[in-house]
């Protein structure tokens, strides 16, 4: 993509979001000067180019668990996303094989840093499923049904969200990279979304109250 591609989504209102500069795997073992110009520069970058963002992912999911790290990202962002499971759990708890929390606090009471927290947003990865269980595009679009409907059990009508799933992509092309969703395929999960009344969100929508230590979605 161009610059121009991505300031055109940008005025279109899509969200565009912080990644570090150089996508590098090995943030936790930086000095501190080569993390502060991953993590910082990269939002002056998009800054030059007048992208305001508040979001940031960490690559490969390296760094949402380190001190270091996580205390960077809040010095720049209000929010980061990593994570791998189907939903992401407003309150931060139900994350049962990972953790036991019961709010969104950012670092447990021994210190330690917790699964899903404002600067460790839960999302699902749609190529780690598709790669790990050798899905073909017909399998992946009914994975990604079941995904997107899992927040129904814990969504009554009328009230406040509980869970969202929050879905990773990492291309959308043809090139057979493993990490490539193909054209038609995307285009069939978005087909379901619309066709079934899904409501998109950006991550901005997502708030977070420093009083309960817990998310809800804007003006929802």
């Amino acid at each position: 993509m161009t610059w121009d591609n991505i300031i055109t989504l940008y005025k279109q209102g899509h969200q565009i979001g912080d990644h570090t500069m150089n996508h590098l795997q090995n943030m936790t073992s930086m000095p501190k000067t080569q993390l502060n110009y991953e993590i910082g520069h990269s939002k002056q970058c998009l800054a030059a180019h007048g992208i305001c963002t508040t979001t940031f992912a960490y690559p490969f999911e390296n760094g949402k668990d380190n001190s270091t790290i996580v205390k960077n990202v809040a010095q720049y962002y209000s929010y980061a996303r990593s994570g791998n499971y189907p939903l992401m759990f407003l309150h931060c708890d139900h994350f049962i094989k990972y953790s036991h929390q019961t709010d969104c606090r950012t670092y447990l009471p021994n210190g330690k840093i917790s699964y899903a927290n404002r600067y460790s947003i839960v999302g699902w990865s749609h190529d780690y499923d598709r790669i790990a269980y050798f899905y073909n595009d017909q399998q992946m679009l009914h994975r990604f049904i079941q995904v997107v409907n899992g927040q129904d059990k814990y969504n009554m009508r009328g009230q406040p969200a509980d869970a969202i799933p929050i879905i990773v992509y990492h291309r959308i092309d043809n090139s057979g990279d493993r990490y490539s969703t193909t054209v038609s395929l995307f285009a069939s999960e978005m087909q379901y979304l619309h066709d079934n009344g899904f409501h998109v969100i950006n991550m901005t929508d997502l708030i977070y109250n420093n009083v309960t230590n817990s998310f809800h979605l804007n003006n929802r």
